[in-house]
């Protein structure tokens, strides 16, 4: 069985899982229910985010991503627009166990590569309580957004991380996004010290 690595998170967050169409949607409308307390007047609203939060959704689990996370506040009143994505590697499939944990994380650095053009590479490790070893690659993107014949061009700051653990071998990829571009120094530590929370459970372990 396939599992995913799962972490802390700062703040309030939502979690919309993406295990399967039905409880996506219905996790969706549950979220765009709750930021708008159900308000008659913001059905509008409501109905435009349900539809944007849907798509990137779909897109997220289309591309294999297990859960999907959207940052609301790191603390009452500071908002938070970020969005992490979870997308385990089908290690059912493949024999990563085949191969040593020292030789799984290098067979990682080099598959990883370098970061984008302007990016930055790091590479950590995590004692959780087995080890973790973490290749982050962090860069800048624009997207233009046409609304209304209105063009507007929005800077994001964007960090993926490739996770690898051991006993057994697995892996995952787990992507941070926010439009704090202004902030990257302070996000980009920000989903370090998630990241350094992760922990992972060995698939079919029996909970003690």
């Amino acid at each position: 069985m396939t599992t995913a690595p799962y972490f802390s998170l700062p703040g309030r967050w939502l979690r919309v899982p993406l295990s399967s169409e039905a409880a996506m949607r219905t996790s969706i409308r549950k979220t765009m229910d709750e930021l708008t307390n159900r308000r008659d007047e913001l059905a509008r609203v409501r109905a435009e985010l349900r539809e944007r939060f849907t798509a990137a959704a779909e897109l997220a689990r289309s591309g294999g991503a297990s859960d999907l996370f959207l940052g609301l506040e790191l603390m009452p009143g500071l908002p938070l627009p970020a969005w992490i994505a979870v997308f385990p590697a089908d290690y059912e499939n493949a024999d990563f166990d085949a191969l040593g944990f020292g030789d799984f994380t290098k067979a990682l650095d080099l598959a990883a590569g370098p970061a984008p053009s302007g990016g930055s590479r790091t590479e950590s490790d995590i004692d959780a309580p087995t080890a973790i070893h973490v290749v982050r690659h962090a860069w800048r993107r624009t997207t233009e957004v046409v609304e209304a014949d209105v063009e507007t061009t929005f800077e994001f700051v964007e960090a993926d991380y490739w996770i690898a653990a051991r006993e057994p071998n697995r892996l995952a990829l787990v992507t941070f996004s926010t439009a704090l571009a202004e902030y990257e120094a302070e996000m980009l530590e920000l989903f370090d010290a998630i990241i350094s929370t992760v922990k992972w459970k060995v698939p079919g372990a029996v909970p003690a």
